[in-house]
């Protein structure tokens, strides 16, 4: 059983791949051993969200894939984005000189994904000779062969658009229907009445795309009429869905390209975790590594049940020791340690166990346990730097100076600070990297990146600040003139530049204890 992911889970590995991209999607076995299902995410997937919306690393590209296994849907096809994205948007370059409406461009999206959907239908038997029939004639006459891929299909599409564009005597608004009216609306109805007959459904898979350019107007016009058909789709009668990932990182921008956002917005998931889902991923990929390498220790933790939080903990306690002392000198729980370090994402807590598990010098040893407290403080050390970067990368299209100014201000600011402090530092250094002499500007990329959060009343004490940072609230997090503020652990650890021995910050969910911040969320 456990030879399905051993390519998978490796001693310079032993939590396994931080990206699930690098799982390959036909190793259906392998996705579904490494997909934790017993949390918040996947429990609000089977509402069957048109849009999936996370952070780089929240599992977006996993929960996408998880249609391969998890049996809400018979059939699915998978659409490479930047790709056909930038097909639409050579498209909309065409027509440039006159006036695209987002239904027109909508109707251009609805005719690529459903041609996409068609050839696969096609391969299987749920139709029947007459309807199959239908669909080939479609596809036959917009030249698409039996052989062909998504990709194939696609780019012929371009060409017949290109073609069309190309016409004088063409519209903007004829080119659309032309694009979409050669006996389309009978393939769709011969399609979904098959679907349902058979009591059959059917996904269409877009994945996230890092790079939107969305500085670019026939881009955000691209974009603007995808979300309106991605909103329009997922109704509770429908047969055929949509399963589009976007970057939370950009989530704003898009709202407002968006022609009405509380239509295209309103069948979305928000990928966001607590500490509690996240132990769990990493117990169970413990379990593997353990009956992988070390088959006697393994044998030893098989009665936990790791759906359970209380022997996750259990089984990460024979493992890790139960405080450790940070390099300020305080006594922390390891676990809180840990993820106080992560902006609760499964990426940066595999990152950090992969960092801590790793240690080539013990492979020859009957057990990886117990880890040290040297091994925990050092792993995590070495992987802060990596995981700020990536921060910065995911938003570098809307900050591109981030990374810049919280190398010139963050060093300025203690743990714990207030706004005169934040407005003197951005007086005296930010300015002359961040590009803008707004303060609430700077102020609010701060916040967004998750540099620095909102330091919660009452909650201190003697022994650390607790804090509140945007990633744990459903919207933005607002900040007042009275607020006092603290900068994410992550980042002081690299930019921290007193040298004081201050007290650590703990993010708001970083505790297991922590109440669990979606409780509110509709």
């Amino acid at each position: 059983m456990f030879n399905t992911i051993r390519p998978y889970i490796t001693k310079d590995e032993p939590f396994g791949p931080i990206d699930s991209g690098d799982i390959d999607s036909k190793d259906l076995k392998a996705l579904l051993m490494l997909f934790e299902k017993h949390n918040w995410s996947y429990k609000n997937l089977h509402s069957r969200p048109s849009i999936i919306i996370g952070r780089r690393g929240s599992g977006k590209t996993h929960y996408l894939r998880s249609v391969f296994f998890d049996q809400q849907y018979d059939y699915y096809v998978e659409i490479r984005t930047p790709r056909v994205l930038g097909q639409v948007v050579n498209a909309i370059q065409k027509m440039s000189t006159e006036v695209v409406f987002s239904e027109m461009v909508s109707e251009l999206w609805d005719t690529i994904l459903w041609i996409a959907l068609l050839l696969e239908i096609r391969k299987h038997p749920v139709l029947q000779p007459d309807d199959l029939n239908v669909v080939n004639g479609y596809l036959d006459k917009i030249h698409v062969r039996s052989r062909d891929t998504v990709d194939d299909v696609l780019r012929n599409v371009a060409e017949m658009l290109e073609q069309i564009v190309s016409k004088n005597e063409t519209t903007s608004s004829n080119f659309f229907r032309n694009a979409n009216k050669i006996n389309l609306e009978d393939a769709k109805l011969v399609v979904l009445q098959s679907l349902k007959a058979n009591g059959k459904r059917f996904a269409v898979l877009m994945d996230s795309l890092d790079d939107f350019q969305l500085d670019i107007s026939s881009v955000e016009r691209a974009l603007q009429g995808l979300l309106k058909i991605v909103g329009s789709m997922n109704k509770p009668r429908d047969l055929v869905d949509i399963r589009f990932c976007l970057p939370s990182e950009l989530y704003h921008r898009f709202v407002k390209l968006s022609s009405n956002p509380n239509k295209d917005f309103r069948r979305a998931l928000k990928l966001q975790w607590n500490a509690s889902e996240l132990v769990l991923i990493g117990a169970q990929r413990l379990m593997f590594y353990l009956a992988l390498n070390y088959p006697e220790s393994y044998k030893k933790f098989t009665h936990l049940d790791l759906t359970k939080r209380a022997d996750a903990l259990t089984f990460f306690s024979a493992a890790l020791p139960e405080k450790i002392t940070n390099h300020a000198g305080y006594s922390e729980e390891t676990m809180s340690y840990i993820l106080r370090h992560t902006q609760l994402l499964p990426r940066h807590f595999l990152i950090l166990l992969n960092s801590i598990f790793k240690n080539p010098g013990v492979t020859l040893r009957r057990t990886p346990f117990p880890v040290s407290e040297e091994r925990i403080i050092n792993g995590v050390r070495e992987m802060e730097d990596f995981m700020v970067r990536e921060i910065f990368v995911a938003f570098q299209l809307i900050y591109p100076t981030a990374e810049e100014t919280c190398r010139r201000c963050l060093p300025e600011l203690g743990h714990k600070f207030n706004m005169g402090d934040l407005h003197r530092v951005f007086t005296r250094h930010g300015k002359a990297v961040f590009g803008s002499d707004n303060l609430f500007d700077f102020q609010r990329m701060l916040v967004e990146i998750g540099a620095i959060g909102r330091v919660i009343p009452g909650k201190e004490r003697d022994v650390y600040i607790k804090g509140n940072f945007e990633y744990t609230v459903q919207h933005q997090l607002s900040l007042s003139q009275d607020d006092e503020l603290c900068v994410h652990p992550l980042f002081s650890g690299i930019f921290h530049g007193s040298g004081k021995q201050e007290r650590p910050v703990y993010p708001y969910g970083s505790v297991l204890d922590d109440d669990d911040y979606r409780d509110g969320y509709e």
